[in-house]
């Protein structure tokens, strides 16, 4: 489910508005006979049982005019508490006399207590649900209730009335003393006694729907819904999917045999308990089960809806959750989409379990329904995919008879995937299935109506250029469940004309979570052998390589023809050749592909691949050879194949270096080009033809976070002490604690024993300052040493956990490289987060330690090459680019863990260059996968961020700045090379950059400036766009033109927002308590309106503006004032907004303004 961005630029900010806030009396009021108390909030009723306690006549009546939600909480309490309300939703958790029903509407009681009496005076409907083990006595006194119990109740129906007992109910009971109609749900496998009134008893049976009166029974009315109580499904299994996806598609999981379900009771009986459920017999979200997660449009994935927090979208209704899909046509005839996102968050945690839900999928393009989990603590092991992820299902709307079961992880991605196929006649749209996923130490597997159908062992946890975690990490911590609705995403694809909104819903009938008592942790990761097949007798490991045999090309045999993402074309083969045409290129490469699997790969082995092509007329295509059971990694990297008319030979080598691979695909990838000329191939062979072994290099390096310490967490190799030297006498332990203590190193030593943990050869450079920092804890105060390059300190430990720091600096003619700690002190010593890093704030900035510190994101890795040049450049960091791609985040180098203090000033160089003439930007920002707004959405606040332009010399790029926000130990330095100001590059060149310096600096002197001085550079557009910025989303939005005096944009599509037309420039000082004023012309050929704003470089403070309206070709000469109230800033930023206004009808127009100036006018 999860695709998270690396990097988001915030393009402008968010303006608060105000909030108001009603308050009400906070005690209780007590009626005028003194026995009654009458409350309407949460604090009142806890204040009310105190003060009634012991008193058996109490009564607390609970009014809070449309609805009302109370706890009642642990205690014994001799009271009636009467609930008033159109909705009321009552938690019990005591003892408590009786609870009294007055409502207008609905009424859910969740009884984890113990409730002596219920009467229902009023209502339309109740329900009962919760983890209560006693029977609940239900007096039902209103008229035409409808009572849905999943937990054991005692019914005395006094007047007409309707009941459905759930899974839960089995032992309850009916006295009918008028007529009730009794519906038994076919889960509890059980029947309920009905009493009539002359004393004689009628048991309806499950599954069973039936009117009964005082007389006796009356009428068997079963029409059960055949589609809720199915419980046969004719499966396929379908584990060895190898997709259509060619970079982000499935793998594949063992062949399952001989399937048998699983039911409830065999769980039970293999030890398991039921632990949490949600039958959803309400009808509203239960929120103390369930968080209501707020996201915008395109979050993840390139979603089209946002999450919103709605009625429309989450719905509790006749036992079922229903997440729904909203279309709204907005004013300006655009449409937007909004949808539901739950999950137990804080509220339902688990860690290992079997997970179950029982649902029904919508139908149409684009709507992917899932049930799916993601670990509490998502930076235990690093953001995803590294955390790890569980999704038990997804179904796609265009293919409601296929679900997949999948993990995500590790560093780089990998994942695993199983699919499960059903009939036609019993899809998931049309049909309830149940959903579920067997979560234990080592192992997962996946149900569909309790048929195995996928398992996986085989993961890990790594972050790039680091060991990797213990297994079974990391899935080994604790995980809350997910269900939402996705409207369109990058891989299920969007909706299209077909796609209905009104009448879709996922509905989920309930949610389950059993778990066994203990579960053994114990386990080894399982070794895999993996059987390379030999090639055909002429060498070949390509089968049918020249096309000899007529193929379908839909099955997994041989070549296999595949489209998605809007791809349609067909292939076929035909006089020895194989031919693909193409109707529609699609969206991605992949969009129209011809694949072979299978193809066996030896680690260390040199290939050929040749093939024959031609293609009806000039055009490209992609070539490559993927690992699909390992997210599709590259061992033939993706290569453009220049085709033409004729026939022609292609040849290409490579080694793989990866683990040996029986299951390699070669594919030919023809979607997302600029032709759908067909192409032929021939002669394709795949031809080993040598080896040569990859040692692997046990040098010790800098790690890629810049630490020099290996597994300084205490979480990697055998008993998680990988590559920890340890000596100890017998009468000492040492291991490492669990994941709830932190996994620490946990030393226990008697007195004057010698107990040392060390590491060798680290990669430490000659008279360089570094930093080590650990934290340390002892039962005892002692004084623990470290010994390191040669150099000794002393901790003072104490009985709390503390973190230290030493600075040092290694000697001009360093031999010792190793590190040891002292720590049999005689007590219980622990010891975590060992690291030694270079004393700078970015790590690594001359790239002398290769890459170390640096991370590289990539959205198409076929479009870019890097490396640290040390042939033609002094240990710089080379990138080669094919196509920047579409968005700026495309392609970034990135450092994280960089420290900013709130006030301090700081400088940033560095040293960059491009060989062709283009812009890239740089950033110092927030973390926004671990930094949420207000509203819940990842919040990546820039701290410093410019736009710059390269040529081909290098510049050394300097910028001074204060770090205004809180003190951020978790800042990211990012350089963006993708598609900056919207502008997308398919021209290869090279960009180089070195010499990354962050520094701390004193606060600049400001002088004030001058009155009546423009502060505005080349107001008068002399020199061209010089000191402007402009954006008009790579010419998407808008031109320009510059004029004499001034600047045309001719603007063509207004787009979506203000700033996706605009003219800014920043750089001035604004001074706090000074007046300016702007001024400028400005005539546009349609009237409309346009924004003239001030602000802080990075857009988070609003200094002052005004929206301007225009007539029609009537120049306007704007002047505008204002005073300076926030701090001086020497970086303030001017915008002209040329965009979409909201709330208005932006006509498409040409605009042109001119002579600008920004003057001080008073001290």
């Amino acid at each position: 489910m999860k695709n998270k961005k690396l990097w988001k630029q915030m393009g402008a900010a968010a303006i608060a508005a105000a909030m108001v806030m009603s308050t009400i009396p906070a005690e209780p009021v007590q009626a005028a006979s003194g026995k009654t108390l009458v409350v309407s909030t949460q604090k009142q009723l806890n204040q009310a049982l105190k003060a009634v306690k012991g008193k058996k006549a109490a009564v607390i009546t609970v009014k809070s005019g449309k609805k009302v939600t109370i706890t009642i909480p642990k205690g014994s309490y001799q009271v009636t508490i009467k609930v008033v309300g159109e909705k009321a939703t009552v938690v019990n958790k005591g003892t408590v006399k009786e609870i009294v029903v007055n409502s207008k509407g609905t009424a859910a009681i969740k009884n984890n207590g113990t409730i002596k009496k219920v009467t229902v005076q009023n209502a339309k409907s109740v329900s009962f649900s919760g983890n209560g083990k006693k029977t609940i006595p239900v007096v039902v006194n209103a008229k035409d209730v409808s009572v849905t119990a999943a937990v054991p109740v005692a019914i005395t129906a006094k007047k007409d009335m309707k009941i459905v007992f759930k899974e839960g109910a089995e032992k309850s009971t009916v006295t009918c003393e008028k007529k009730a109609e009794v519906q038994i749900d076919n889960r509890t496998k059980k029947n309920i006694s009905v009493k009539m009134a002359d004393g004689t008893k009628e048991n309806i049976t499950s599954g069973e729907v039936a009117t009964i009166t005082p007389d006796g029974k009356k009428e068997d009315r079963s029409d059960e819904d055949k589609n809720d109580s199915k419980d046969e499904t004719k499966e396929n299994q379908d584990s060895d999917t190898s997709g259509g996806n060619s970079s982000g598609g499935s793998s594949s999981g063992g062949t399952i045999e001989n399937p048998s379900k699983r039911t409830e009771a065999e769980l039970l009986k293999e030890g398991y308990q039921l632990k949490w459920q949600d039958n959803f017999d309400g009808d509203t979200l239960n929120r103390a089960d369930w968080n209501v997660e707020l996201h915008k449009k395109g979050w993840v994935n390139e979603e089209w809806q946002a999450y919103v927090d709605s009625d429309k979208n989450i719905q509790v209704k006749d036992g079922k959750l229903l997440i729904k899909p909203v279309e709204t046509v907005n004013e300006d005839g655009t449409k937007s989409y909004t949808s539901g996102r739950i999950n137990t968050q804080g509220k339902h945690d688990f860690k290992y379990g079997y997970f179950e839900c029982r649902a029904k999928v919508p139908t149409g393009k684009g709507y992917l329904p899932a049930f799916w989990m993601m670990p509490t603590d998502e930076n235990l092991y690093g953001q995803w995919p590294k955390c790890g992820e569980i999704d038990i299902m997804e179904v796609m709307g265009q293919e409601t008879n296929k679900a997949y079961g999948t993990i995500h992880y590790g560093e780089p991605h990998d994942q695993s995937q199983g699919t499960y196929t059903v009939d036609a006649k019993d899809n998931f749209a049309d049909q309830y299935h149940t959903y579920a996923c067997d979560w234990e130490p080592g192992k997962i597997t996946w149900y569909i109506d309790g048929v195995k159908f996928h398992e996986e062992s085989d993961w890990f946890s790594a972050k790039s250029g680091q060991g990797e975690v213990a297994y079974p990490a990391p899935f080994d911590q604790p995980f809350y469940m997910i269900l939402n609705l996705a409207v369109g995403g990058s891989w299920v694809g969007y909706p299209d004309d077909s796609t209905t909104y009104a009448d879709q819903q996922f509905a989920v009938d309930y949610v389950k979570v059993y778990q066994k008592d203990s579960y053994d942790e114990n386990v080894e990761k399982p070794v895999k052998n993996v059987i390379l097949r030999e090639p055909d007798t002429t060498g070949n490991y390509i089968n049918n390589g020249d096309f000899s045999i007529a193929e379908n090309l839909s099955d997994d045999k041989n070549w296999k023809f595949l489209t998605t993402l809007d791809g349609d074309g067909k292939a076929e083969i035909k006089n020895h050749e194989m031919v693909i045409s193409t109707v529609n290129v699609g969206t991605a490469d992949y969009s129209i592909q011809l694949v072979q699997p299978d193809v066996p790969l030896q680690k260390g082995g040199t290939y050929k691949v040749t093939f024959d092509a031609y293609a009806d007329e000039a055009r490209t295509m992609i070539a490559d050879i993927s690992g699909p059971d390992h997210n599709y990694t590259r061992y033939w990297k993706d290569t453009k194949v220049e085709l033409g008319t004729q026939k022609k030979t292609y040849t290409y080598a490579f080694q793989m270096t990866g683990s040996d691979d029986a299951n390699g695909r070669l594919e030919f990838n023809l979607g997302n080009t600029a032709s759908t000329a067909a192409v032929h191939l021939s002669n394709v062979r795949i031809e080993k033809t040598g080896y040569e072994e990859i040692k692997e290099d046990t040098t010790k390096k800098v790690l890629a976070d810049g630490n020099y310490v290996y597994n300084g967490s205490f979480q990697e190799g055998k008993n998680r002490l990988g590559y920890w030297d340890i000596t100890k006498p017998e009468n000492a332990t040492t291991e490492v604690t669990g994941l709830e203590d932190g996994r620490r190193l946990k030393v226990v030593s008697p007195k004057g024993t010698v107990v040392t943990a060390g590491q060798q050869g680290l990669a430490l450079s000659e008279d360089t300052k570094y930093v080590l920092s650990f934290s340390a804890q002892a039962n005892e105060a002692e004084t623990m040493t470290v010994h390191v390059a040669g150099q000794k300190f002393q901790a003072e430990l104490t009985n709390e956990k503390k973190n230290y720091s030493f600075s040092f600096q290694t000697a001009a003619d360093l031999t010792d490289k190793n590190i040891s700690f002292d720590l049999g002190l005689g007590t219980t010593v622990y010891l975590d987060d060992v690291r030694i890093d270079e004393e700078s704030l970015i790590k690594n900035g001359s790239f002398n330690a290769g890459m170390a510190g640096f991370e590289v994101y990539c959205y198409t890795p076929s479009n870019v090459t890097y490396v640290v040049d040390s042939l033609n450049e002094d240990n710089a960091a080379d990138f080669t680019i094919n196509d920047t791609g579409e968005a700026d985040w495309h392609i970034q180098l990135k450092q994280t863990g960089v420290k900013l203090e709130q006030g301090q000033w700081y400088r940033l160089s560095l040293k960059m260059k491009s060989s062709i003439d283009r812009k890239v930007s740089y950033a110092l920002q927030r973390d926004g996968s671990t930094h949420k707004d207000a509203d819940g959405n990842e919040d990546w606040t820039p701290y410093c961020q410019e736009t710059v332009d390269l040529t081909g010399e290098y510049q050394t790029i300097t910028k001074e700045f204060q770090m205004k926000e809180d003190t951020d130990p978790e800042t990211i330095f990012n350089i963006a090379m993708g598609a900056v100001g919207g502008k997308q590059i398919t021209q290869q060149h090279r960009i180089c950059m070195d010499d990354i310096v962050l520094e701390k600096i004193e606060a600049p002197e400001i002088k004030p400036e001058e009155t009546g001085k423009n502060l505005l550079t080349n107001g008068d557009f002399s020199d061209g766009t010089n000191g402007w910025g402009i954006n008009t989303n790579a010419d998407q939005t808008a031109t320009t033109v510059v004029t004499d005096g001034g600047i045309v944009f001719q603007v063509k599509n207004p787009g979506e927002n203000d700033w996706d037309v605009q003219l800014n420039q920043h750089g001035f000082t604004l001074e706090k308590g000074c007046k300016y004023r702007v001024k400028f012309k400005v005539t546009s050929t349609k009237a409309r309106t346009i924004k003239l704003g001030l602000m802080d470089n990075n857009c988070q403070k609003w200094y002052g503006g005004e929206d301007i309206s225009l007539g029609e070709a009537e120049e306007k000469e704007v002047s505008y004032e204002f005073t300076m109230q926030q701090d001086t800033d020497n970086d303030s930023k001017m915008f002209i907004s040329m965009g979409k206004i909201s709330d208005e009808n932006t006509p498409a127009s040409d605009i042109t303004l001119t002579n600008f100036s920004l003057e001080k006018i008073t001290e």
